[in-house]
């Protein structure tokens, strides 16, 4: 077990040594930093989830929710923090699916026989 810890932390040394999560990292400093970034974020995440739990509770939406979602999302899309740190998180989940598609690949993970074999 002592081994496996070893390669692991070896790992997270590499993983934390490579350019994407270096990207991460700093965009996610960055959005730290920059409170408006932040409030918009918050914002637009509540606008959001209105939206969504209106619909899937069967309630109408306002037109003037609809816009309001719309103008806050166009503001993410136009604010260079939100959508640097969203690039950054998704090349980095990227890379973590990679990592972990590559030890599945040497599990060799197969579903477990059915109870007729």
């Amino acid at each position: 077990m002592e081994q496996i810890r070893e390669l692991a932390s070896q790992l997270g040394d590499a993983v934390v040594r490579h350019a994407r999560y270096d990207a991460y990292r700093k965009s996610r400093e960055a959005f730290q930093g920059d409170e408006q970034a932040q409030q918009l974020q918050r914002d637009y995440d509540a606008a959001s989830e209105l939206l969504q739990r209106k619909s899937a509770l069967g309630q109408p939406i306002e037109p003037e929710e609809k816009r309001s979602e719309a103008s806050l999302r166009e503001s993410v899309i136009k604010n260079p923090i939100l959508m640097e740190l969203l690039r950054a998180q998704a090349d980095f989940h990227e890379l973590m699916t990679e990592i972990n598609k590559s030890i599945e690949a040497k599990l060799e993970l197969t579903a477990p026989p059915s109870a007729t074999e």
